[in-house]
């Protein structure tokens, strides 16, 4: 069964992607972003197959954890899958330079979520 971080400021967004993704039969574990610290750490200490992540977080920017998760040697291969309410073209082309595995604009469906999720699982 495949493990699944999902980290957004949002408690709700959290709660409604962990709850899809559930459904979809994954193990989903939930992080408040409080700091980039805290996050790299709970990301480390249990392995996950694919980290969902939104891109505009007060606490912790979404590029900003993009390249921390690339500059660690644990984290250097995860897929990363971003969520945002807003598209940035720039942010989107640097994130994607940085090897990101995809993109949903949110609003997102529950089945679309667990679509995007699969295929990048499967990619």
């Amino acid at each position: 069964m495949p493990r699944i971080a999902i980290v957004d400021d949002s408690r709700l967004a959290r709660a409604f992607a962990a709850a899809a993704l559930r459904a979809k039969g994954h193990e989903v574990v939930e992080i408040e972003p409080n700091s980039l610290f805290e996050i790299l750490r709970v990301l480390r200490e249990a392995p996950v197959d694919l980290l969902v992540m939104d891109f505009l977080m007060p606490e912790c920017p979404g590029e900003t954890l993009v390249r921390a998760c690339r500059e660690d040697a644990a984290l250097r291969d995860q897929p990363i899958l971003i969520l945002s309410a807003h598209r940035d073209d720039d942010s989107l082309m640097r994130m994607q330079q940085m090897g990101i595995s995809g993109f949903l604009l949110k609003p997102v469906e529950a089945s679309a979520l667990a679509a995007k999720v699969a295929e990048t699982l499967e990619g």
